[in-house]
Order: C-alpha cells, then sequence, then structure tokens
C-alpha cells in the first residue's frame, strides 16, 4: 500500500470516531489532526475540504457496521434468523459500538438531515441499502416457505429498520438497555408471528 493511501486511510479511521462523538458541526480540523498525528496541510493533499474528510470517515464506519451485521445474516440460517440476528446484533451494539459515539446512520442522520446535503445523500443510500437487504430477507423467506405471504413487505421492512434505530437512540439517551429489551422483545414476535 503507497504513502499516499496509508495518509488517507489514517485520517479516515482516526476522523471517523471524532465525527461520530462530536458530530460534523463541532469537530474541526484541529481535532483531526491531533488525533492523526497529520498536519492540515497532509489532509487537505487528500481531501478537498473537511467535508470530504466527513463523507469518507462516514463511507468507512458504516462499512465496519455493515461488515459485522452481514456476518451475523450469513450465520443465521433461516430468514425469521436473519431478522433476529439484525435486532440481536443492535442489541449489543447500544453499549458496545463497533465505532464510539454509537450508530454512524443514527448520528449522521440527525445532524446532516438540513445542514449537510453530501452527507444526507449518504445516508439516505445507506438507509435504502438496509431496507432493501431487509426486504431481501423476507421475500427469500417467503420463497423458501419460512414466512407467510400475509407479510407486507415493504411495510415491515421500514417498521423493523425504523424500530430498531428508534430503539437504539432511547437506550443510547437513557444510558440503559431496557428500551431496547422491550422494543427487540416486540420484534421477535411480530418476526413469530410471520414465520412458518
Amino acid at each position: 500500500m503507497g504513502n499516499a493511501i496509508e495518509t488517507r486511510n489514517l485520517i479516515i479511521s482516526k476522523a471517523m470516531s471524532i465525527f461520530n462523538t462530536k458530530g460534523y458541526r463541532a469537530t474541526s480540523l484541529s481535532d483531526i489532526t491531533k488525533a492523526s498525528g497529520i498536519t492540515k496541510g497532509a489532509i487537505y493533499g487528500n481531501f478537498e475540504n473537511k467535508d470530504a474528510v466527513a463523507v469518507a470517515s462516514f463511507e468507512f464506519a458504516v462499512e465496519k457496521v455493515l461488515e459485522e451485521l452481514r456476518e451475523k445474516i450469513r450465520i443465521a440460517k433461516t430468514a425469521p434468523l436473519k431478522l433476529k440476528a439484525i435486532a440481536g446484533y443492535y442489541e449489543n451494539y447500544v453499549h458496545n459500538p463497533p465505532i464510539s459515539g454509537g450508530c454512524p446512520i443514527a448520528n449522521t442522520a440527525i445532524e446532516a438531515d438540513d445542514n449537510y446535503p453530501l452527507l444526507k445523500a449518504r445516508v439516505v443510500r445507506i438507509i435504502g441499502i438496509m431496507k432493501d437487504s431487509i426486504k431481501k430477507i423476507i421475500y427469500r423467506g417467503i420463497k423458501e416457505g419460512q414466512l407467510s405471504r400475509d407479510i407486507k413487505v415493504d411495510e415491515f421492512a421500514t417498521m423493523f429498520y425504523a424500530t430498531i434505530q428508534g430503539a437504539i437512540m432511547l437506550s443510547r439517551v437513557e444510558g440503559d438497555m431496557e428500551s431496547y429489551h422491550l422494543i427487540s422483545r416486540r420484534l421477535f414476535k411480530q418476526i413469530d408471528t410471520y414465520s412458518i
């Protein structure tokens, strides 16, 4: 790996946690230089501006989460178990996230809503990918006779993902797992309702 690629990756990996913990607006280039040990000149040599660092850091953070989540889904043998694996993954995630600061998708979605159009576009794309992945699991489960044909796929996928993200936010703000446990138990019951 070339020195330029290593420098870029170092900047992204250090900036990722800072953006996810402090937020995009509150994070300065000085924060990134201090954490990475790289000068502002080197940062600008690899990125057009702070927004470009933020986008690259968000994409890196999301990929890290998706890698872990894909593995949990892959291991589960049936569609109902795959859906439960998703909810189960995020249960551990509330207090032990792979990236400090919590869920980069939720954090970025809240902050980027109206202020950072580049980040907002990335968040919308990732949320679409997440919902599409849930839909694929459900469609495959229907096709393989594991889930009832009565399930409204689009509605369930949106509700399922939004419920998980809301539960993460509640539990992180409240500082305990009670809300997430309550909500995940409800999700498991819904999955069981449609399981064959």
